[in-house]
Order: C-alpha cells, then sequence, then structure tokens
C-alpha cells in the first residue's frame, strides 16, 4: 500500500517532481564539469586509460546481452582498475586527487541531498491540505535547515555507504572461484544490495518528514524519525525493498543508460515513500489525490497498549 501510494503522489505532483529530477540532473552536471577540470592532466595517465577502457567494456557487454559471469567479471575489473587508478594520482597528482574527492565524496552528496527539505515541505502541503508550494521558494526558504540536513547526512552516510560497498566488492570477489559459487554470485549480489540498501532507506526515512512536519531541527527530527520508522518496521524495511528491487530491475532490463532516468527518478520516489510512511506512523489523514483522502489508524493507541503491556 505505500509503494502504491507513494506512485500515485508521483503522479500526482509530476509539476513538483520534474523540477527535482532537473535539479538533480544539474547537481550531475556540476559534478561532471569538475570532473573535466583535471581530465587534461588525467587523460594521458596509463592507469586512467585502463580504467576508460574496463569501463566501456562493462557498458558494452551490459548492453549487448553478455552472461552475467562475463559482466561480474568485467565489473570486478572495473573496481580493482580504479583502485589502481586512485592510488596513482593520490601519489602523482595529489592536487587533482583531492579535488575528485571533494567533489564525488563530499560536494556531489552534499548537493544531492540539499533539496530533499525543500521537496518535503512541498509534498507536506499537498499531502496536508492541498497546498502548493514553490519547489525555489521552499528551497530558499528552507535552506539553512536543509544545509545542516544534508551535512549531518552525508556525515552518517559516508562510512555506511564505505560499509555496503566493501561489501559488495567481498561478494564479487566469489567469482574468481568459479564453478557454482561463481553461479551463485549474481543472486547474493542482488539480495545484499535489496537487503542493505533497503534497510538503509528503512532507518532513515523519517528524518526529513519529522523535520519538515513538526518544524524541528534536524537532530530532532532524526530522533522522532526513528520513532516513527520503529512503529511499523518490517512494513516500511518490506516496502523499501520493492522500491530498490524496482530500480535495479529496471537497470537490469533496460541496461546500464538507463540510470541516467533511475537514479533521479528513484531518488524522489524516495523522498514521497518517505513523507507516506511518516503520515501513516502518526495516523495523519493526506491526499493521495484530488479525489483520494486516506486516513490511516492512529498508532499512538497502539503504543499506549504495548507500554501498559510492558508494564504488566
Amino acid at each position: 500500500m505505500m509503494f502504491k501510494n507513494s506512485v500515485k503522489l508521483l503522479m500526482a505532483n509530476f509539476a513538483t517532481v520534474w523540477k527535482l529530477l532537473l535539479y538533480k540532473l544539474i547537481v550531475l552536471g556540476i559534478a561532471t564539469g569538475l570532473f573535466f577540470i583535471g581530465f587534461s592532466y588525467i587523460s594521458g595517465t596509463e592507469s586512467f586509460i585502463n580504467l576508460w577502457d574496463s569501463v566501456l567494456s562493462f557498458l558494452f557487454s551490459f548492453n549487448v546481452g553478455a552472461s552475467i559471469l562475463e559482466l561480474l567479471q568485467s565489473l570486478l575489473n572495473i573496481f580493482q582498475v580504479f583502485f589502481a587508478f586512485c592510488i596513482d594520482i593520490a601519489i602523482n597528482n595529489t592536487g587533482i586527487f583531492i579535488l575528485y574527492f571533494f567533489n564525488f565524496v563530499i560536494l556531489t552528496p552534499f548537493l544531492w541531498n540539499l533539496s530533499n527539505i525543500a521537496i518535503g515541505e512541498t509534498l507536506y502541503g499537498y499531502m496536508a491540505s492541498l497546498t502548493k508550494y514553490s519547489f525555489v521558494g521552499s528551497m530558499i526558504r528552507k535552506l539553512g535547515t536543509a544545509c545542516l540536513y544534508s551535512l549531518l547526512k552525508l556525515a552518517i552516510m559516508l562510512p555506511i555507504n564505505i560499509l555496503i560497498i566493501s561489501g559488495f566488492y567481498g561478494i564479487l570477489t566469489l567469482v574468481t572461484f568459479g564453478g557454482v559459487v561463481a553461479i551463485l554470485v549474481p543472486f547474493l549480489m542482488f539480495i545484499y544490495l535489496i537487503a542493505l540498501v533497503g534497510l538503509k532507506i528503512t532507518l532513515f526515512s523519517g528524518w526529513m518528514p519529522a523535520t519538515i512536519v513538526y518544524n524541528c531541527n534536524v537532530i530532532r527530527g532524526l530522533k522522532l524519525g526513528f520513532k516513527a520508522v520503529f512503529r511499523r518496521f518490517f512494513k516500511v524495511f518490506s516496502t523499501s525493498i520493492i522500491i530498490v528491487a524496482v530500480i535495479l530491475s529496471i537497470n537490469l532490463i533496460f541496461g546500464s543508460f538507463s540510470f541516467i532516468i533511475t537514479i533521479p527518478a528513484g531518488s524522489a520516489i524516495i523522498l514521497i515513500f518517505q513523507m507516506v510512511m511518516f503520515f501513516g506512523s502518526q495516523g495523519m489523514r493526506y491526499y493521495v489525490d484530488l479525489d483520494t483522502i486516506l486516513s490511516p489508524k492512529k498508532l499512538e493507541q497502539t503504543d499506549k497498549l504495548k507500554k501498559i503491556k510492558d508494564i504488566i
């Protein structure tokens, strides 16, 4: 039901969503522009040429229907060549390494999440009373809160993402064993990604909505968000898994170039899902579209019953 209502809200608010998609594409454009600042310094290095050839080989194989094992071998090669490339530029082009680290590890994630608060306010207005907020106006009005939210989220998500990528690489290396183990790797990777990424989405799905709905600071919003999530954890987790599985499946079906659409569109559906989850956890009525109003069961009563049961 959460997934279904999130999709309905996505379509009902597409006038706002396309602005979010445009913003995300601008962020990707900024990241690409900063990458090309140092491109002339690294384009002739052997490590970059190897990385570029590996990426092109993977994209070509992905889009012409190569076997799964071939794709995994190619992906593993990208990881290994990428590590070698990072070591090379860190030693021989330290300034470029710092630029790229700042660009892709700090600036791009910060800008990527900077619009979340504005989208949350826009969705809150629509869902609560069909009030229309300007996306740009919300970005300006909530810029201070958005910056704090994005910085704190960056600090929290960076080690989590490193752990997820490390685990993904560890599973990917199993393909070198061949035989039955290699055959199991695609299934293990798919399960690992939807489970870990779904869990990450679940745990922090109440953060942005709580900050908007209760008009509080981001620290209190994080605390209230956790409380909202754990009221219906398994339902939120299962819906998160569905969202991740759908996005991954689309990429597998339509090829690597579908990332251009699924990355910003996936970000939009996740933000909408977060608002739907929070409204439901608080028992707040909300508009799905102009003709549909949902009135979730108030979970405060359930919380009180649980407390009484624990006391008894």
